[in-house]
């Protein structure tokens, strides 16, 4: 591969990255040399910059042994009781269900897919399923379905219903580039007439608008799903729950964990701290942000543009009225675009000029 002629295409369609360097004070971001409001995180309800919350766990911690590193893989050993107290919270929570905690949701998407990719499994994909997900597909058997079309996943599950020992339906709950919701219960319902099983990733709905998620929302049942604590949570980390003897499997099989040091003793204890702590009045201001933007039915809010070029310039522009939306472009996504990411620390009056801008565009 010649690298430089790669860089020199992906410059020409003006879709070239950079890693950025910011300070971050609560809800406000300090970029490129400019002050703004922070709209492009995953730290839906604040969490992960609020100071009055750190300093609350470090004083609750002061005299705990808990430490800023694991050590080992918690098949060697588990540095302290921080990871089984965070997963009894989710066992507790979610009836028939054990929780196995791993290092990201990339990892835990990652390890399940690998685990179960055998001749014997077809998944069937929605078209939209994260990176995460894609990459550990290459090397299964797997389908795609149009996004959030229960009509397409029927047409393939019956397709595909005696071809195989089981099928393993993949989709999000809420997806992270266009703020959407899947249609769940119709999911469900699908694999239930086709005997197939439920894996539901739910990282951007998890602790956000609502507590514990879409599914539990919803009142569907999935057969696994996916939490992470890197975002509501204002953590690191990822949860996946299912059912005991799936656990066992993937204690025993999974790469990811098996030779992967855990996650942080610390990190596990701010999970602990954070979803013991009551969000609520939070998540009613998130409510009030969305229904106020109008763009999406979730914090998360895409703003389509015709081009790369036009996303960048639109996010220069809002970034001089005080709005730090960043211009998301392909490959990342196929139409380029502004990702709005509402928070529930932001006053919704700061969004009235947000507002106002978009609506004259």
């Amino acid at each position: 591969m010649d690298i430089l002629k790669e860089l020199e295409i992906i410059k020409e369609n003006n879709n070239h990255r950079s890693l950025k360097t910011a300070r971050i004070n609560g809800a406000n971001i300090e970029i490129d040399g400019k002050k703004a409001v922070n709209l492009a995180s995953n730290d839906y309800l604040g969490i992960a910059s609020d100071e009055s919350l750190r300093q609350s766990f470090l004083e609750q911690i002061a005299y705990k042994n808990i430490f800023f590193g694991a050590g080992a893989s918690r098949l060697i050993y588990s540095a302290g009781d921080e990871y089984e107290s965070l997963e009894s919270w989710f066992n507790e929570r979610f009836a028939n269900k054990k929780a196995l905690i791993f290092n990201s949701g990339y990892s835990a998407n990652f390890a399940f897919i690998s685990c179960f990719g055998g001749a014997d499994t077809l998944f069937l994909a929605d078209k939209l399923v994260h990176a995460s997900m894609i990459d550990a597909l290459k090397s299964a058997n797997f389908k795609r379905f149009k996004h959030n079309d229960a009509n397409d996943l029927a047409r393939l599950l019956e397709q595909n219903k005696d071809k195989y020992k089981q099928i393993i339906v993949l989709c999000e709950s809420l997806y992270s580039m266009d703020g959407d919701y899947a249609p769940l219960a119709e999911f469900r319902k699908l694999c239930d007439n086709f005997k197939a099983l439920l894996y539901v990733d739910e990282a951007h709905s998890f602790f956000a608008l609502n507590e514990l998620g879409e599914c539990e929302a919803s009142g569907v049942r999935a057969d696994f799903m996916l939490f992470t604590l890197s975002k509501a949570v204002g953590g690191y980390g990822a949860v996946l729950l299912a059912d005991e003897a799936t656990r066992d499997f993937l204690i025993n099989k999974a790469r990811a964990l098996i030779y992967s040091t855990a996650i942080a003793p610390v990190n596990a204890a701010w999970a602990n701290f954070v979803l013991n702590t009551d969000f609520s009045s939070r998540r009613e201001n998130l409510r009030k942000n969305v229904e106020f933007l109008a763009l999406s039915r979730s914090q998360i809010a895409p703003f389509i543009c015709k081009s790369s070029a036009v996303a960048l310039e639109l996010s220069k522009r809002l970034l001089e009225c005080g709005y730090f939306i960043p211009a998301l472009r392909p490959p990342t996504v196929k139409e380029p675009r502004l990702r709005i990411s509402l928070r529930a620390d932001i006053e919704t009056y700061k969004l009235a000029k947000l507002k106002e801008i978009l609506n004259e565009i």
